[in-house]
């Protein structure tokens, strides 16, 4: 992950704190436009250190702290079915359908939580997915822990209070893999799910180069 994402993941969190207390301001009379700039300055001050932080932990802490989850509930009993620990998450098969499962101490609310990532090919009668096929579907779901991205399906179930039973981890996922397929979708593996997503994204930069 580029650390842009990190600042902007920093911003969310910091700035919806922050806005609380403005809107507070503004409604009480008592703010001006000074403030609203200072406040602007601090939320951008702020989310730069702490997206820095998150981004050193995440790249020189957090493989280490991923492995050592793996190596406890809920991994360990999705390891008994057959998942495989390679790096910093484990890869299975789910229906047929191939899928990586891992830790993630900060996910895009801030919290911790396992995630269950289902990959397919991301092309549907040989035509490529693109953000309206994507936001199509994620509308069609009504399911705010499901995100529908290129060439994957990710789930996520919170991590703060108690770890999340291995069984419903598994029901869901195969629930999931039913959906995909429902949506026209078929299965790929993991070189070949890698390679399309290298080759979507090596073309996007062409894209992007040509534009500028």
């Amino acid at each position: 992950m580029k650390i842009f994402e990190y600042y902007r993941k920093a911003i969310i969190s910091f700035s919806s704190m922050l806005l609380v207390f403005l809107f507070s301001f503004i409604i009480s009379g008592k703010f001006n436009i000074n403030g609203i700039i200072n406040i602007t300055y601090l939320i951008f001050g702020v989310s730069i250190f702490l997206g820095t932080l998150y981004y050193i932990y995440d790249v020189f802490f957090g493989p280490k702290k991923r492995e050592n989850e793996l190596k406890k509930y809920p991994f360990t009993e999705l390891m008994k079915i057959g998942f495989k620990h390679k790096k910093d998450y484990l890869i299975g098969k789910i229906n047929g359908f191939t899928v990586i499962v891992g830790y993630n101490w900060r996910n895009e609310k801030g919290f911790p939580c396992v995630y269950g990532i289902i990959l397919f090919d991301p092309r549907i009668n040989g035509k490529h997915m693109n953000n309206y096929d994507l936001n199509k579907l994620q509308n069609s779901i009504k399911d705010e822990y499901n995100f529908w991205e290129y060439g994957r399906l990710k789930t996520e179930w919170n991590f703060t209070k108690e770890k999340p039973n291995h069984k419903s981890i598994v029901t869901k996922l195969k629930k999931n893999s039913n959906l995909i397929l429902n949506k026209g979708m078929n299965k790929i593996n993991f070189e070949n799910w890698k390679n399309e997503i290298e080759s979507k994204y090596s073309e996007s930069k062409k894209t992007n180069a040509n534009t500028v």
